[in-house]
């Protein structure tokens, strides 16, 4: 024996030989003392012969074979040693015989004698224990006894040879018990190659390395993971690796890495060769090792570092084996099931590898062999742990439930936001959700649901234009029929998007490029994923842009063919897609090792090879990969409040969502898209949203296509308050005294418009302080008082009059919405009031008051989005006056003098104007497929004016001839249809937002809805807040 080979072989003959001593012993045992086979002395013989005595016999010392249910005679045991942790420990039966129904009641059985030379191997765990010590009379060194153990006790059926015509189940429970008695006796216990030379170096023992391994059947699964499984995963890092090696996926030369379980490149000097590799599989030895098979398809090896020229010699098929253990991880739950070898204990099996076209003879063909082996044996299973190969098989239960996932349109037409009271499934309430929203300094912000963009997908696959998203061929080599794309957003800007073949036929590549020549080949129902990066371009710069397909949709109809905006995109930059092999599926196809699964990988390769070189890019070509279509204002003044003039996105989310953990993300709290903005040409405040709430609301079975959001500075304080500013100016009554001489005759009445001193200055809206009604309030207050007095001699009136005039506005703004419905009272009042104090001190006394009331309704109606309606009277309502005793004959009528000055009917016409820009089809924030439609506004407690996205009627983006195909209608086909909506009424004057069919919007087909949800009334007190101090005027002549 050499301490440089491996000592297996020679403990295993070692062993075999105490075994067969000890059975020569127990055989001597019995030939040499005639009374030995007693109870009590089994455990001396059992090597060699066991005996069962039937149950009721006579009691005896000796027993007797024939009074006996189980008797057999053993030739010694042999051990074949599968690996370094199981073994084959083989019983082979000169004689013998095995009794069948011993356990009827009463009955002998029936004896039937075993086959001479029956032979039943027991696969067996075994260990090494080692014994060490000190003993001066052994040497100066210590010694090490060391010990195989045995694990009797589970021992597992390996093989019966012959298989018994009958008998089988008796004898199995018999040698079962002559296991247990083995165990007892401790047979169990063997003695390994002794150490006790001085300085000597201890033989390295690796029983997995021996010859006779291969000879031995596999196990079938370890850690409960069938081996099919584990090679199928292999086959997917492999496939995956492959794509990044021969160019099927876009990589750079750092990703080495990535590449080296399908490629590895050696440029050192001595050494230049390049490997190959095909799908790698395993082997189960035991329940602790595997043997991995690396399948070298071409090994080439070159003169220098110039791989291009042809190889100085070339290898194919060639296989090396390496033995390794594995351990088993399993995360949280055990959802998580994880396989991976143990890097310290790799070693190379020569005699499982095989070197095809090896000349021995050849002195350079066996130091490329040396070279390979080295490389093997003390880099390569290093390399890939590195890279993340070391693991063997992986398996999240939670992604079991994803694959299940249909990503289809919803049944949306009532929006989700019919109850904002509901607890919605991210854990909030949906009124939360709204209220926390914070736009933090932007203008206006969309939030768009991944959910909608799935549904938006599955609108243009049920587009009967959408041609490219149903079939497509590529040439003679690849066709297929799609089913609707669908993604699943990442929050660093990107996402994974499934592409589902439904059946189709396509040709393996030769050198990564179609061939004719190649196999055709046949598939059905694969559902392939793609990492993609979402990113935003001008129209300009949009790929697809003049192409007839996109000139078709709404974006560009409304927006593309006017010069004071441009249109910016977000896109799939489906040219740099990722093949993701992990979320991919393959329902009639499976990759495992072989020659038939190297077909399949190569299916695998073409399909993705034809999708990413050919179909994305014609999908690019042609603007479909546009998932929203933003316009952007580059000039003009007065634009409404809407018109954005700076414009990003970015993908939104609580959680750091990427490629590995997204199937964890609670439900309702997925990534979503914001196209955040600003209006009036001002910069944006910061690049990104920072969050605050998820702005989508998952009231309705969890779905909404998302949220608008418009800033209060922008719509209500620029916009909203500035159109009732107008209001208040013609609502507001000032004093005017003509001819003080004439008494209350000389006075008038003019509205702030038309006063000569009030009309060039503001008439500013205050936002009342929070009462808790769930109402902002804004209140315009203006109060004069004039009093004059006249006293002297002459027939001169000697007195003091007194006039006082209140005006008092009210803007009431709901912060709560109930079935879709908004309602914005707007309301006032003045007061009047005239007093004369005579020389006698008599008091003379007269009121009226003049007052308005108007809910201007924002009212839901299912598909169409809103319709805004005015509730209540616009005439004025004037009170009866009211005099003090004797008064009525020495004052004017306070109530004729409201009536001559206040208008017949307060103007809201621009407060309906601007609102009714939000009915129809949303043209400002275009999806690819069914336009959206506002719906369900409401104002938060920042009073930030927000709507939800629904989708409107059952309409297209794409003209008349992209109504979805009744064979696969994904929207509800149940929707009203809608009519073109009257002409807007004519406005009066003052600064109003463009109208809304101006160049700037243009006609939408909305009418009076068929169903309307209900409605939510808001009803302030007349009064509002707490009375301000009045400013007294006084002009007396001096």
């Amino acid at each position: 024996m050499c301490s440089d080979e491996n000592g297996a072989p020679n403990a295993a003959r070692y062993l075999n030989a105490q075994l067969a001593v000890l059975h020569e012993n127990a055989k001597r045992c019995l030939e040499e003392h005639a009374h030995s086979r007693r109870d009590d002395n089994q455990e001396f013989y059992a090597l060699a012969e066991y005996t069962i005595p039937r149950s009721g016999a006579t009691s005896s010392w000796v027993h007797s074979e024939s009074d006996s249910n189980f008797h057999a005679c053993f030739r010694p045991p042999e051990l074949r040693f599968i690996c370094d942790h199981d073994v084959l420990v083989y019983f082979t039966i000169d004689s013998g015989h095995v009794t069948l129904d011993t356990l009827r009641a009463g009955g002998q059985g029936h004896a039937i004698s075993l086959s001479p030379g029956l032979r039943v191997a027991y696969r067996v765990g075994f260990e090494n224990r080692r014994i060490v010590g000190n003993d001066a009379k052994i040497g100066d060194s210590g010694s090490v006894i060391e010990l195989v153990i045995l694990n009797l006790k589970n021992a597992t059926l390996f093989s019966i040879e012959p298989e018994p015509t009958s008998g089988r189940d008796a004898l199995l429970r018999y040698l079962s018990q002559y296991l247990d008695l083995l165990y007892s006796a401790g047979n169990h216990v063997l003695f390994s190659l002794p150490q006790f030379g001085q300085n000597s170096t201890a033989m390295e023992i690796s029983y997995s390395l021996m010859n006779i391994s291969a000879e031995h059947e596999w196990l079938a699964s370890i850690y409960g993971v069938p081996v099919q499984q584990i090679n199928a995963h292999m086959s997917s890092l492999w496939l995956k690796s492959a794509m990044l090696a021969y160019g099927s996926v876009t990589s750079s030369p750092a990703d080495w890495q990535a590449r080296c379980y399908a490629e590895f490149c050696r440029k050192e000097p001595g050494s230049y060769y390049r490997i190959k590799f095909g799908a790698p599989h395993v082997n189960v030895l035991c329940s602790k090792e595997v043997v991995l098979q690396f399948n070298i398809d071409e090994l080439d090896f070159f003169s220098s570092e110039d791989f291009t020229v042809p190889p100085i010699h070339q290898y194919t098929n060639w296989k090396v084996a390496m033995i390794v253990n594995v351990l088993e991880a399993r995360g949280a739950d055990d959802q998580l099931v994880r396989i991976v070898f143990d890097l310290s204990n790799g070693r190379y099996h020569h005699y499982l590898s095989e070197f095809y076209g090896l000349d021995e003879s050849n002195e350079v063909h066996l130091e490329h062999h040396d070279i390979i082996v080295a490389f093997f044996a003390d880099e390569y299973l290093e390399i890939l742990h590195n890279a993340g190969y070391h693991v063997l098989y992986e398996h999240d239960a939670r992604w079991e439930s994803i694959k299940k996932l249909k990503f289809e349109s919803h049944e949306d037409t009532e929006g989700s936001w019919w109850s904002l009271e509901l607890g919605d499934s991210s854990g909030a309430s949906s009124r939360e959700t709204i209220q926390h929203a914070k736009m933090h300094g932007f203008d206006q912000v969309v939030a768009i649901s991944q959910g909608s963009m799935n549904a938006q997908f599955a609108a243009l696959w049920a587009s009967s234009s959408a041609v490219l998203f149903h079939t497509w061929a590529y040439e003679q080599f690849f066709s297929a029929t799609f089913k609707a794309l669908s993604l699943q957003l990442l929050s660093n800007n990107k996402a994974i998007v499934w592409v589902s073949l439904t059946n189709g036929t396509l040709r393996a590549l030769r050198d990564w490029a179609p061939c004719t020549e190649s196999q055709s080949f046949d598939f059905r129902d694969w559902r392939i994923a793609f990492e993609v990066e979402l990113k935003m371009c001008t129209h300009a710069e949009l790929e697809g842009g003049s192409s007839l397909t996109f000139k078709r949709t709404l974006a560009y109809e409304k927006h593309g063919v006017h010069t004071d905006r441009e249109l910016n995109h977000i896109y799939l930059d489906l040219r740099h897609a990722e093949y993701i092999h992990e979320y991919s599926t393959y329902s009639d196809v499976r990759i495992d090792a072989g020659d038939e699964s190297r077909a399949v990988i190569l299916k695998l390769q073409a399909v993705v090879y034809y999708l990413t070189q050919h179909y994305f890019p014609v999908l690019s070509s042609e603007g479909l990969n546009v998932v929203c279509s933003v316009p952007v204002w580059k000039s003009g003044t007065s634009l409404p409040s809407y018109a954005l003039t700076s414009a990003s996105f970015h993908v939104y989310s609580r959680f750091d969502v990427g490629r590995h953990n997204w199937a964890h993300v609670p439900p309702g709290q997925e990534p979503i898209v914001v196209v955040i903005g600003t209006t009036g040409y001002r910069a944006l405040p910061r690049p990104r949203l920072e969050f605050s709430t998820g702005w989508v609301v998952h009231a309705n079975r969890g779905f909404s296509h998302g949220t608008l959001s418009i800033a209060r500075r922008v719509f209500i304080e620029e916009r909203l308050l500035g159109l009732l500013s107008d209001v208040n100016a013609r609502t507001t009554l000032i004093p005017n005294m003509v001819d003080p001489l004439l008494g209350f005759h000389g006075v008038t009445l003019l509205k702030w418009a038309e006063h000569e001193q009030r009309r060039d200055r503001p008439s500013k809206w205050e936002l009342q302080p929070s009462t808790g009604d769930g109402c902002l309030k804004y209140m315009w207050e203006h109060c004069e008082e004039w009093r004059y007095k006249v006293q002297g001699s002459g027939d001169m009136l000697n007195a003091t009059q007194g006039i006082s005039c209140i005006t008092r506005n009210y803007v009431e703004l709901p912060t709560a919405v109930k079935h879709g419905a908004l309602h914005i009272k707007v309301s006032g009042k003045v007061e009047l009031s005239l007093a004369l104090q005579t020389m006698s001190t008599k008091s003379y006394n007269a009121s009226s008051s003049v007052s308005w009331s108007t809910n201007v309704t924002v009212q839901t109606t299912g598909p169409g989005g809103i319709k805004v309606t005015t509730l209540g009277s616009h005439d004025p309502v004037f009170t009866k006056a009211e005099f003090t005793d004797g008064s009525a004959g020495k004052l004017r009528s306070p109530m004729d003098m409201l009536r001559d000055a206040f208008p017949d009917k307060v103007p809201l016409d621009g407060l309906v104007q601007e609102i009714r820009a939000f009915e129809g089809a949303w043209e400002y924030c275009c999806p690819p497929a069914a336009p959206y439609a506002l719906a369900s506004p409401v104002f938060n407690d920042d009073g930030d004016l927000l709507f939800e996205l629904r989708r409107h009627g059952v309409s297209s983006s794409r003209s008349s001839a992209t109504s979805p195909a009744s064979a696969g209608r994904i929207p509800r086909s149940s929707s009203p249809a809608f009519g073109r909506r009257p002409p807007s009424r004519a406005r009066a004057s003052g600064r109003f937002s463009p109208a809304p069919h101006s160049p700037t919007r243009s006609p939408t087909g909305v009418s009076t809805a068929q169903a309307v949800f209900g409605e939510f009334h808001v009803n302030g007190k007349a009064g509002g807040a707490a009375r301000a101090p009045i400013t007294v005027l006084t002009n007396m002549p001096t």
